[in-house]
């Protein structure tokens, strides 16, 4: 069993948001009553500050304020204060997972602090960019982007504390298996800190070199410096810290065959876990137990821990973690010949490993997908750079000819000829500037077009990770209840709905012929993951040519989703959905109905709990409302004496 470096800080980050939450909550509230007195540029830093705090609590919130901040710094000429604005708004950007747009930010604040030499921001903009392309696997870009901040440092003889990218590093060669140089980087961490607090430094080094030692076997070195780290978590009174010391050096004297001190440091873990409500660390502790009762072959007390374990897991967990403690429980029960118990649990541990290969593939398709998205956006800046090089020679080539034709008139005023000569420079010159000026609105309207194409892919890109999600989903959700049957006719129809979609990946539309058969296989696939609780019918127009008109790939099924979840799964009784397409002049009008509950108000605790699909549908909207002036989607409630339901019309432009 490996140690991972996640578990160390897991448990604490959210103790600190927990405990933080009423104290933002105030800084909240006092930064906003400063705002309504501050001058122009204190508005700005309370708005950037105000983004920043609202980062645990409401991300949209956050990137509203950050926007905000740049667009007054922009106002009022302000460009320190649009340099940190770019910077909140890359990171705010990237704690949201959005990577691309993270990167865009960051690569602005970069090129502004550049030109600024405002080298302070400079580094902090590379560390930044060296943290997201490590999230996104992007291991190498990662490494360059944090050498580069300390190379500046370096050279340019900062006072920068480059500390913390010595510890990225070292954090970034353990993840690549080059433990070597994790150790010379963690060394280095230390050897150039600059700050007044070097002791959670030097701790933190501490933890890093006592996961590497215990992922190789070197238990009593890991734990030495588990010992020497808990020191340190008693004297500054850190609770969360002292109760992952505890389990983190249970667990090494588990290994080394100490059954009482493991025992008595995973109990310590797990009293503090339980008052700070730490469910993973809980969880941890209790299989540690488990572990170390079967180990003892105290079998009564290892299935009394492994319930335990599993008991709070019911609740919260992810799927390594329940995977895990399945394991555990299998081996317990085929220690004690109970076969029944113990291949169920093998089979349970089976299913989440199969489950999280399963999250861990569409993860890494998306950051696949983002690193694309990365490159996209890097290729645009250097095409713009490069443009903007071209443009930068054009006008010191006219400011030469400029001079030169000063230089020409001067020596041709004496002559008769001058106002002759300067009449024909002066149209030759129009005339030129008239061919530029044309030359300039083409590209323009073709770099429009380029932007409203790649517009499309991206939202299109993100549609097919959310529709296969919710598919593997409802497999998922057949494979736990034992539905064997379902759940291989389920997955028959779904692979070869996922043939269709991915042959049609390469295209941004789709013939609307195709795009209803795809919409067919997908309500089947719905109708058999609930059991038939419903009827549908597809309702064509014969005067509708299916293979003459194209429409975005998947705009319509998010809509066919809400109204089966959301409408038609609530009620009961008898449940229809109508899907019709009709050819009504310039649109194809596609009506969405069902009998369901209809519109309801969400309770407030559901608020933030926005569809990530029909999310990425409504921007796919807006997108084609640059084609027309008219509104494209109507939802009315059907709510009337004794009868319910739903009606969602949307008009696709033909063009």
């Amino acid at each position: 069993m490996k140690m991972s470096r996640t578990l160390i800080v897991h448990a604490l980050i959210f103790y600190l948001i927990f405990n933080n939450c009423f104290s933002q909550t105030t800084e909240i509230d006092s930064l906003q009553n400063l705002l309504k007195t501050a001058d122009d540029t204190t508005q700005v830093n309370l708005l950037r500050w105000l983004g920043i705090y609202s980062r645990s609590e409401d991300r949209e919130k956050a990137l509203e304020y950050g926007l905000e901040s740049l667009e007054k710094s922009r106002q009022i000429g302000f460009v320190k204060g649009e340099i940190e604005a770019l910077y909140a708004l890359g990171v705010t950007h990237g704690m949201t997972d959005n990577y691309a747009e993270s990167l865009d930010y960051l690569n602005k604040c970069l090129d502004l602090a550049t030109k600024q030499k405002d080298y302070s921001n400079v580094c902090s903009v590379y560390n930044a960019m060296g943290i997201v392309h490590k999230r996104i696997g992007d291991y190498p870009a990662s490494q360059g982007y944090y050498l580069k901040s300390i190379r500046l440092v370096d050279s340019l003889q900062l006072e920068e504390n480059v500390s913390s990218e010595y510890v990225n590093l070292g954090i970034l060669y353990d993840l690549m298996g080059e433990q070597d140089k994790a150790v010379e980087s963690y060394e280095k961490a230390l050897e150039v800190y600059k700050g007044p607090n070097r002791l959670a430094t030097e701790n933190t080094v501490l933890s890093n070199l006592a996961v590497m030692d215990f992922n190789n076997g070197n238990y009593q070195a890991a734990l030495d410096k588990f010992l020497q780290r808990q020191q340190y978590a008693e004297e500054q009174n850190d609770n969360v810290s002292q109760c992952i010391g505890h389990s983190n050096i249970g667990m090494c004297h588990l290994k080394l065959q100490q059954w009482k001190s493991a025992e008595e440091h995973l109990l310590k873990s797990l009293e503090l876990a339980e008052q700070l409500s730490l469910k993973h660390q809980i969880v941890e502790n209790y299989n540690g137990l488990a572990d170390l009762m079967l180990q003892q072959e105290k079998f009564k007390k290892a299935i009394y821990y492994s319930n335990k374990s599993i008991e709070i897991l019911d609740i919260s967990g992810g799927y390594e973690q329940k995977r895990e403690v399945h394991q555990k429980a299998y081996e317990i029960y085929e220690a004690v010949n109970q076969l029944p118990k113990a291949f169920y649990h093998l089979k349970q541990a089976m299913t989440y490993k199969d489950s999280l290969m399963n999250e861990t593939k569409v993860r890494e398709i998306q950051n696949l997908q983002i690193q694309h998205d990365v490159y996209v956006k890097d290729r645009e800046i250097e095409a713009n750079q490069l443009q903007l090089a071209l443009l930068n020679t054009r006008v010191e080539q006219n400011k030469k000819r400029m001079v030169y034709f000063i230089i020409i008139l001067i020596l041709l005023l004496f002559s008769a000829s001058l106002l002759y000569f300067r009449f024909l420079a002066k149209k030759r010159s129009n005339a030129l500037l008239y061919e530029k000026n044309q030359l300039i609105s083409q590209q323009k309207d073709v770099i429009s077009d380029m932007n409203r194409q790649l517009e499309k892919r991206m939202l299109r890109a993100q549609m097919n990770p959310h529709f296969i999600f919710n598919s593997l989903s409802s497999i998922q959700h057949l494979i736990s209840s034992d539905d064997k049957k379902g759940a291989l006719t389920y997955l028959s129809k779904f692979s070869k709905l996922l043939r269709q979609v991915l042959e049609s990946s390469v295209n941004i539309t789709l013939v609307l012929k195709e795009e209803i058969e795809l919409l067919k296989i997908y309500v089947e696939l719905e109708a058999l993951r609930f059991d038939h609780s419903f009827s549908y019918s597809f309702d064509i127009d014969k005067n509708l040519d299916l293979d003459k008109y194209e429409i975005p790939m998947l705009l319509v099924q998010p809509y066919i989703e809400n109204a089966i979840i959301h409408g038609l799964m609530p009620k009961t009784g008898d449940k229809k959905l109508t899907v019709s397409f009709k050819d009504i002049d310039n649109y194809i009008e596609c009506i969405i109905e069902d009998n369901g509950v209809g519109i309801t108000k969400p309770k407030k605790k559901e608020v933030k709990n926005i569809s990530r699909g029909m999310s990425i549908t409504g921007k796919r909207i807006n997108a084609l409302k640059k084609f027309c002036d008219q509104e494209l989607v109507k939802v009315e409630d059907l709510n009337t004496d004794g009868f319910s339901g739903t009606k969602v019309t949307i008009l696709i432009p033909k063009g």
